[in-house]
Formats: C-alpha cells, structure tokens, sequence
C-alpha cells in the first residue's frame, strides 16, 4: 500500500492528508500556473506530491538497505478493499486500452498526448480511494473528518448566498475566482443561478444534493433527540435550498429520485413505525415550502424544460446525445477509443460519452466502479437496525453506507443529462467517499 510508508505512514497524517484534499476539492477552483499549461488543482498536487514523496523515500530506504520500512501492516479491511478496487481498476483500464487499440488498428482512429491524460485522471481516482482506505476510522477520525466537511459545507453555503444576494458585490471581487467564464450568463442571468465554490451550476447542485443525502440518512436512520431532529431539518433545507438555488434541473430530478428513494427504504426499513411516517411528513412538507416559495423565475425555468419543444437546453441535450449514438451503432462493442482530438466531448451524457468510447464492454466497467461499493455499503447495513443500536463509531458507519448508497443513487441520475466521471472537483469527493466505504466494508466489527 503506497499510504502506510513515507510521510503517510501514521494514521494521524493520512487523516490530515484527506482533510487538505478533502478542503480542497469542496472550497477551491483549478488554479492557472501559466497560460500556456493546464490548469491545476490543488488536490491533485496533494495526491500526486505525496505518492511521489513516498515512492522516493521508499526508494531510498531499499537503496540504502535500512532494516525495516517503519510503515504500519496492513489491516485485514483494508487488504480485502485494496484487492477489490485494483481489480476494479484494472479492468477499466484494460477495456479503455482494448478499445483504443481497435480504434486505431481496425476504425482509422486517432490516439494523441491529451488521450494519455485519461490514465492520468485514473491515477489520481485510483490514489484518492486507496488513500481513504488506508484510514484506521475510529470515532476520533470519524469526528475530525466530519467537523472537516461541515467546516467546507459552511464556507460554501456562505459564498452561495453572497452570490445569490451579490452580498458585498461578491459577483465582482471573488465569484470570478470559481468562475469566469459562466459569470455573466449564469450569477448574474435573471433569474441568478449559483455557482458556490463549483465552476458550474449542475456540478454545484449535485454536491449540494449529496450532501443533503448525509442529512436525510441522519434524520431517518438515527435515534435522534428533539434538539439534533430540528438541527437536522435545518441543515436538510439548507442544503436542499442551495440546490434550488444552482437552478439545475437535473440536481433537482436527482433531489427528487433520492429523497423517495431514502423515505421508502426508511419505511420500510422502520417497521412502518409511526415515528418514520411523521419524519417522512416532515420532509415532504419542508420540500415543498422551499419549492413554492422560490422566485417566479425559478418556477419558469422548471415548466421550460417539460416542454420539449421550446426548450433550447433540452434540445441541446438530445442534439449532443444524437450525435453520440450514431458513432455508438457503428462500434457498439468495443467503441471508436478515447480520440479526443476528434471527437467531441460535449455529450450530456456520461453514459453515451463512455460507451462511444470504449462501447458497451468499457461502460460495464465503467459503472462497476460505481456499483462495486454500492455492494459493499449495501452488504455491511443488511443487518442495521437504528432503533436497536447503539450510538458509536459503528453506527457512524453503517449511515454513511446508507448515504453513500442514496448518494450514487444521485450520481447515477445526473449522468444522465451531466457526468461526474470527468469533473475532477467532483469526482475527488466522490472518490474519498468510495475509499471510506471500501475500508467499512472490509472490517468485522
């Protein structure tokens, strides 16, 4: 495991390793060392700094014949998820490296500098889980990680409203950091849609929306006293309010599909108590107030995408995925390969993007990744039962398998008419999340 050795060897300093990366990616834009070079993200530069210091210092060390490594053993969880995610992996990789060969040698395709950027993004993916898998969480790590992400969600939900009322002129001075490019068609379109610390709308509303998931799983599979009840609503709509703020309609049809998906499985998950049906009330109610109660634009822009045929953005999506299916009936098994240079990108759909690229054999594993933790969560809450557990670090993690559940469920809902795959901000998030469950699902306790 690349994180027990070097400067990452201690348990102490992965955590405050994933908390830099975690800020990083929630609060920070990529960042433009010179014109001429591509943008950068700060937690790139953590994941790919550190691996490169630790490789160096284990170099050293074996080069110098040191007796011992001083790096921590492996864990029988973190083993067991080590092996499941590399094999995920690699079977990504070899799908994504079959179809640019066959590209090449049998469609006359292309294969340049910027499709060997693919194996790059893959890395960091593949550091970023493994990193939050090599975490001993305890309920000290538990609490530090958690107080790290309110800290994140604060700062966000600050600047979005300051974007939202232009507070202090903040569209001027600083919103332009996140976001240039969408400024003037987007913070300050009438009606205003929100950015937060994202560079797009869409990208803001489904982490808003993931973030709601961690809420709603709290306020539904916790035993909760009436003082952490309120301040879990509370954080609910603010949360489900910044979504309606980024005006993105597919983050509201995945606000839609998560919060029935999480009520029916509390229902039933809850015996049908009454306590359930009164929670689930609650947060019918609750989204219905922040809903009828947003701006008449708001609701303008909602009724606008029913109707297909004045729609320009619904239009848009359908033109990019028609073009798209088109190349996916020519090579539909194994795709046309990456071909970036000349291929078009712009797809709307994540599902369609992959499989013109590597066809239906790279998309199956393309959403193992996804699912492959889902499984796990799934396989460690089978037995959970709220109302009969004790409050502690392991039912700390048996609800945030349940978040991460209704999380991907989310996920899998904004590929439709989005991606998250290739947003790095995003999938950084996603992918520390993954790390987690994979080392919750290896333990025993």
């Amino acid at each position: 495991m690349p994180w027990n050795t070097g400067i990452t060897s201690s348990n102490r300093n992965k955590l405050l390793l994933i908390c830099g990366i975690l800020l990083s990616a929630m609060l920070l834009p990529s960042l433009e060392i010179h014109p001429s070079l591509p943008r950068v993200r700060l937690d790139d530069a953590l994941i790919f700094g550190t691996f490169g210091v630790n490789l160096l210092l284990l170099l050293i060390r074996r080069f110098r014949s040191y007796p011992s490594y001083n790096f921590e053993p492996y864990h029988e969880g973190e083993r067991r998820g080590m092996r499941t995610v590399t094999i995920v992996f690699l079977l990504l990789v070899a799908s994504m490296i079959i179809s640019n060969l066959f590209a090449v040698l049998f469609l006359n395709g292309s294969f340049g500098l910027r499709d060997v950027m693919e194996g790059v993004t893959l890395a960091k993916y593949y550091l970023a889980i493994t990193l939050a898998l090599s975490l001993d969480l305890k309920l000290g790590e538990f609490q530090v990680l958690k107080n790290t992400f309110l800290i994140g969600l604060g700062v966000i939900l600050l600047l979005s409203w300051g974007q939202f009322l232009n507070l202090a002129n903040v569209n001027e001075w600083l919103t332009p950091f996140f976001a240039q490019a969408h400024l003037d068609n987007l913070v300050n379109a009438n009606p205003p849609r929100v950015l937060g610390t994202f560079d797009n709308p869409n990208v803001m509303g489904i982490t808003s929306v993931m973030m709601m998931t961690l809420f709603v799983s709290w306020f539904y599979f916790r035993r909760n006293d009436r003082l952490q009840g309120v301040m879990l609503v509370i954080m609910v709509g603010l949360t489900l309010k910044l979504t309606f703020m980024t005006i993105s309609r597919t983050a509201l049809l995945a606000t839609a599909t998560v919060l029935v998906f999480l009520s029916v499985w509390a229902f039933f998950k809850g015996y049908w108590k009454k306590r359930i049906l009164v929670k689930i009330g609650v947060l019918f109610l609750l989204t219905l107030t922040l809903f009828f109660t947003s701006p008449r634009d708001f609701v303008s822009r909602m009724n606008e995408a029913t109707d297909l045929e004045t729609s320009t953005s619904a239009q848009g999506h359908l033109l990019r995925m028609g073009s798209a299916f088109e190349f996916i009936q020519q090579s539909p098994i194994l795709g046309w390969g990456t071909a970036k240079d000349t291929m078009t990108t712009l797809v709307d759909n994540e599902y369609a993007l992959v499989t013109r690229r590597y066809g239906v054999v790279g998309l199956a594993f393309y959403l193992w990744l996804f699912i492959r933790p889902v499984k796990g969560a799934l396989r460690r809450i089978r037995f959970f039962n709220s109302y009969a557990s004790e409050p502690g670090i392991r039912e700390d993690k048996n609800l945030l398998s349940i978040a991460f559940v209704g999380s991907m469920v989310a996920v899998m809902v904004y590929n439709i008419t989005a991606g998250a795959f290739y947003n790095l901000q995003l999938m950084t998030l996603i992918a520390l999340y993954m790390g987690l469950i994979y080392r919750i699902e290896g333990e025993n306790d």
